[in-house]
């Protein structure tokens, strides 16, 4: 992130900030009186944040002022209650700026975690040694997908929504399930682990991630989702592989098809094996430390937050908290 300014969502009612920003896409609207406006996607990062430049602006305007999806501009923003207004906008004229000074990362480096979590499932046990282990087609598909799988974002809005959010939300799901494991030594670790790595596999097709992280949903995503999208790539990628254990197959496949819990929540199918709870509970667990945390940065120590967490009522920040860091 770039040191040295204040990042738009600190911004006070009334108050004016200029900096550089990645402008991450442009949409052209009209206002309640059927004047032009341009809502921009605004990447400063730490968060990105959606922008209006009014006064009969138009897209085609802001390409003749050099303004563009992709570039990386110097903008005044004026904060309006819940509302970012663009003052000014034009191209930057520091050489020394890259797109990657504005993408929000992981905590983790992108490729120690990529790294773990293939060591991790190569180190699986194999219940069934006479067929191939499961850890093979998994493995597979990540690579397959390695560079997407690494830069993808793990949803719009909601929980991990930035550059490498699949990854970090999947490193640490993983490591979750092989702790579950260690209690709950009944659960399969093979079928628990795999699953978790490839939960969420089929997001590098439903969303569409920038280079900064911002991401939008694809066709693939209206039409089927990412449930669907990753149990049938785990599928085909077995159907390339020889000797799977059939009923292993489906097992794992229904871990991806009921991940989500409940239909209201996109789940194909309730789960219906322990492995399938385990994995649901486990993505649900970390999208909400993930939204406590997100939460956290927007509130004082010793507070309780303005927002409440979906599903539930407001959070309290700890007064000792930002100590931690």
């Amino acid at each position: 992130m770039l040191e040295g300014y204040k990042v738009l969502r600190e911004l006070n009612d009334g108050e004016t900030v200029t900096r550089p920003v990645y402008v991450s896409s442009l949409e052209d609207a009209k206002d309640k009186n059927n004047k032009s406006y341009v809502k921009l996607k605004l990447a400063d990062g730490d968060s990105f944040q959606t922008a209006s430049k009014f006064d009969n602006y138009t897209i085609e305007q802001f390409k003749t002022e050099g303004i563009r999806e992709g570039c990386i501009a110097d903008v005044t923003v004026k904060k309006s209650g819940d509302y970012y207004n663009v003052v000014n906008i034009k191209p930057t004229k520091d050489p020394s700026l890259t797109v990657d000074d504005f993408a929000k990362l992981p905590p983790l480096d992108i490729d120690n975690m990529y790294d773990e979590i293939c060591d991790i499932i190569r180190g699986l046990p194999n219940p069934v040694p006479e067929r191939t282990a499961l850890s093979v087609p998994t493995l597979a598909l990540l690579e397959e997908h390695k560079d997407k799988f690494k830069t993808s974002s793990a949803a719009v809005y909601m929980h991990h929504n930035y550059k490498g959010g699949l990854i970090y939300h999947t490193y640490r799901m993983v490591k979750a399930a092989v702790a579950m494991c260690g209690v709950y030594q009944e659960l399969d670790r093979e079928i628990l682990v795999c699953a978790t790595a490839l939960h969420d596999i089929g997001k590098i097709n439903e969303y569409s991630t920038d280079p900064v992280g911002a991401a939008e949903i694809t066709d693939l995503y209206v039409l089927y989702g990412h449930l669907y999208l990753g149990a049938m790539f785990f599928s085909n990628k077995c159907t390339q592989i020889k000797n799977c254990d059939k009923e292993r197959q489906r097992l794992l496949t229904h871990c991806i098809l009921s991940h989500h819990g409940q239909g209201e929540w996109g789940a194909v199918k309730f789960p219906a094996t322990p492995e399938a709870f385990a994995l649901h509970y486990i993505d649900n667990l970390d999208a909400k430390i993930e939204s406590c945390n997100i939460m956290y940065e927007q509130t004082e120590a010793g507070k309780n937050t303005d927002k409440k967490l979906s599903g539930f009522g407001n959070l309290y920040k700890p007064s000792y908290w930002d100590s931690k860091e």
